[in-house]
């Protein structure tokens, strides 16, 4: 009989043991997440620093090839885009890369704004009729945030002269999402 306690016991322990580092090593996690952000909010404002005051009037002769530019420093490859196609609802421009023949989608939208929209109930005629490339989200599709910190120095301020010159409409974003579609 002690000798079935004393195991319940030790199992018990062993238990509260295993739960008391489960909470100690989530606690850890949202501190090194918080860290993380910290730093990486840092790093944006000292990239700015560093740059200084950048002539007010920026222009970009070719967006496209700005957005090549860029897609290609953060996926660490030649990128040679094709003619865009824009597709609204929400507002995407896609292209093909020559290169790789991968379709990428470049996007104002985080994947869990789109996951979010993919959800959203439709009829039936416009699921079937629907040709976005990121609505519905389908599995495969791999996503970067492009920054400051990955795009080049001065991405924030060209970001918003480019996408109004692609597509039309005006942008406050510093952030833009590149989307390749399996």
């Amino acid at each position: 009989m002690i000798d079935y306690l004393l195991a319940l016991t030790v199992l018990i322990a062993l238990i509260v043991l295993g739960a008391l580092i489960s909470v100690g090593n989530e606690r850890q996690r949202r501190a090194i997440d918080s860290i993380s952000q910290q730093t990486q909010a840092w790093a944006i404002e000292d990239l700015r620093l560093k740059r200084g005051q950048v002539e007010a009037n920026i222009s970009i002769d070719n967006p496209i090839a700005w957005l090549n530019i860029a897609a290609s420093r953060i996926l660490g490859r030649q990128t040679q885009f094709s003619v865009p196609e824009i597709t609204e609802n929400p507002l995407v421009v896609s292209f093909v890369d020559q290169y790789t023949g991968e379709t990428m989608a470049f996007s104002l939208l985080s994947p869990k704004t789109l996951r979010t929209l993919s959800r959203e109930k439709r009829s039936e005629l416009s699921k079937r009729t629907n040709q976005h490339p990121l609505i519905p989200w389908r599995k495969g599709i791999t996503s970067f945030e492009m920054t400051i910190l990955n795009a080049g120095i001065r991405f924030d301020l060209e970001l918003p002269v480019a996408w109004q010159e692609i597509m039309k409409e005006e942008t406050n974003s510093e952030h833009l999402w590149v989307y390749i579609l399996p």
